[in-house]
């Protein structure tokens, strides 16, 4: 099993022994929100759970508790608890649903960002051990997605060769430059920004929108941008839920409404509208792009391809910057919060590669050989109708002699 443990969401990744894969589903989704939340009772609820309950006390919610693995300790409430038993509540919730498919747990391996040290990789398996897991071991999120590319995609890398992993997710930005050494992938360079997702994204569009509430629906917008209680919270929430709901609709379509709770009417956010409030951040993503390359002292031509990961890569004018900025058309898929998960499980082989042809023997040399006669034809064998003539002829003058004999015969009798 493969869990890629994400700043907003979790998602896990099944392989049986056949080699087929799967997603866990949690509440039959393949995405498991990372947030949690302490309730009255002491319990870590994860995921929808946590959201849901998020505004009878936000100071009980943590939605990303990733972030804070640096810390020792979280404040949740009245409750101070270790960082690591927070890291542990998805990764518990992962190991339910896959006890629930199989019965069992299985091997996992668990991916990390390449920047990453000693002590962070250390906290993270032991908060896998600490959800019940076996000693796990830990694979580079750009390392897995490059297994993705290669292995699931068949997408050749040639020997040498150079794949952008440009991995955005809900809280940050990964990029990495890994390179074909044959047998594995190494990283060559990396940028990002720890400040820089979709997060940041569905907090532009509110910005954008909340511009219109305040001059049609002034109350309204207060609610939602300076809750005071419980219900006010939630409707936070919720409009919150919808921008982010609206923004992954318009990489399908060209306008999405926007529910403002407390009032009758939809706001609609239009492509147009959410790519004018995008474009500052996304420059600033493609940029980080830019700086891996210089650091790496390679031309984008030199890239053997970009592969968009993470939630916030449907976004469709983040592909196009990276296409005019690069000349490559970057690989995007319908689901992009799957690929690292699913490469972390991805058979430990060579990748897919270049391979030149296997010269053959060289021919044997030319040897003169002198010329042979031609030999003379055989002449054709002498008709069997010549050799028969003969007694053909001897045949017809008895025949000939009989004949006239009769006839003289038979005349001397009439004359008598």
């Amino acid at each position: 099993m493969g869990i890629d443990l994400g700043t907003s969401n979790t998602v896990a990744v099944l392989r049986s022994p056949d080699g087929q894969t799967r997603p866990v589903l949690f509440d039959g989704e393949p995405v498991l929100p990372s947030a949690v939340f302490l309730d009255a009772d002491g319990v870590l609820r994860v995921g929808r759970d946590a959201q849901r309950l998020a505004p009878l006390d936000p100071a009980r919610f943590e939605p990303n508790p990733k972030r804070r693995i640096d810390e020792h300790t979280l404040l949740l409430g009245d409750r101070e608890l270790p960082v690591v038993e927070v890291l542990a509540a998805p990764l518990r919730e992962a190991a339910r649903a896959v006890t629930g498919v199989v019965g069992h747990l299985p091997p996992v391996v668990l991916t990390c960002p390449v920047a990453w040290g000693p002590v962070r990789r250390q906290r993270l398996q032991q908060a896998a051990v600490a959800a019940g897991w076996p000693p796990v071991r830990l694979v580079p999120e750009p390392v897995a997605a490059a297994r993705y590319f290669t292995g699931t995609l068949r997408r050749p890398v040639p020997p040498g060769g150079v794949l952008a992993i440009f991995d955005f997710g809900g809280g940050t930005l990964d990029v990495a430059l890994v390179r074909n050494d044959g047998p594995t992938f190494t990283v060559v360079s990396t940028a990002g920004a720890e400040d820089l997702g979709g997060l940041d994204l569905d907090a532009a569009v509110v910005t954008h929108l909340g511009h219109l509430l305040a001059e049609r629906h002034p109350r309204a917008w207060a609610e939602i941008s300076r809750p005071t209680d419980e219900l006010a919270r939630r409707h936070r929430r919720l409009f919150w839920d919808d921008v982010r709901a609206a923004k992954e609709t318009l990489s399908r379509t060209a306008t999405a409404p926007v529910a403002v709770p407390g009032v009758s009417a939809s706001l609609h956010l239009t492509r147009g509208e959410l790519e004018r409030v995008a474009t500052p951040l996304l420059r600033r993503a493609t940029g980080e792009l830019t700086r891996a390359l210089r650091q790496a002292n390679l031309e984008p031509a030199r890239l053997g391809g970009i592969f968009l990961v993470g939630g916030t890569s449907r976004v469709p004018l983040l592909a196009q910057l990276l296409h005019a900025g690069t000349g490559i058309a970057p690989t995007v898929l319908e689901q992009p919060e799957l690929p690292v998960a699913e490469g972390a499980v991805a058979p430990a082989v060579a990748p897919a590669q270049a391979v030149a042809p296997v010269p053959g023997p060289p021919p044997p040399p030319a040897v003169w050989t002198a010329p042979q006669p031609t030999p003379q034809p055989t002449p054709p064998p002498t008709p069997q109708y010549v050799r028969v003539w003969p007694w053909l002829l001897g045949s017809m003058a008895v025949i000939a002699f009989i004949c006239t004999a009769l006839y003289q015969f038979f005349n001397i009798g009439d004359a008598s």
